[in-house]
């Protein structure tokens, strides 16, 4: 994931790895990387990892929680820090688990793109001939550069469609259907009005100059699992305001 992240133009990344992802330093790391954040700027945050779901009420969907060090994350509270960064930031959202894009039934103002390994409701295969992180990077990256093939978001999706199974298909989501025909790990055009969710459109924004942005990349895994926290910004410039 540290390779795309460098692909987006990410230069400092934070990783938070096994007994380091924990509830307080997860969260905690996320509030300061959205802080620090400049109104335009990018958060790239990544999960690898088990994930619990648990029905908490009948009439509502089950309650999905990342898997950390010393407890659960619920997606309420992922989707309520990602709520708190400024509406003009895009947040692209990485989920390598079970129930990856579970996410996507949370409102979020920012714009975001969602790339998960799997449904809302399925489960990742126990022993997949490919894992989820190599292949979208093989999909998005060449010679660790952007792929020149990848051209949207659109053409990711239906490169995932080609060769999954019905039972783990990996989805592209975005609550901003105007994102599907961009380029990925750009940053979208200012100022994109809020339409509804929608499924296999994915967008590439155009890319900000790092004088212009403070961008910012989060991944993590946990306990017994590979993965990575990155968290980072390329230094940015905040204009004076009187």
């Amino acid at each position: 994931m540290s390779r795309l992240a460098a692909a987006a133009g990410i230069t400092c990344q934070h990783q938070l790895l096994g007994s380091r992802a924990s509830r307080a330093e997860v969260t905690g790391t996320l509030r300061q990387a959205a802080a620090a954040l400049h109104p335009r700027g990018h958060l790239m945050l990544t999960f690898t990892g088990h994930s619990d779901r648990e029905r908490i009420r009948p009439d509502r969907p089950p309650e999905v929680a990342w898997c950390l060090a010393d407890g659960t994350l619920p997606l309420s509270e992922v989707a309520a820090l990602l709520a708190a960064v400024p509406p003009t930031v895009f947040i692209t959202v990485i989920a390598d688990t079970c129930y990856a894009a579970a996410l996507s039934r949370f409102t979020i103002p920012a714009t975001v793109v969602l790339l998960a390994a799997c449904g809302p409701d399925q489960e990742i295969l126990a022993n997949p001939a490919t894992g989820f992180a190599a292949r979208l990077e093989r999909l998005m990256l060449a010679d660790g550069q952007p792929n020149p093939a990848c051209t949207s978001y659109l053409w990711l999706s239906r490169q995932f469609r080609r060769d999954s199974p019905d039972v783990e298909r990996p989805q592209v989501w975005t609550n901003r259907p105007s994102v599907w025909s961009q380029r990925p790990l750009r940053h979208p055009a200012p100022r994109l009005p809020i339409q509804a969710a929608a499924w296999d459109k994915a967008w590439m924004p155009q890319p900000c100059r790092s004088s212009d942005v403070v961008a910012a990349s989060m991944s993590f895994g946990s306990a017994g699992m590979p993965g990575v926290l990155t968290l980072g910004g390329t230094p940015g410039k905040r204009k004076a305001t009187a």
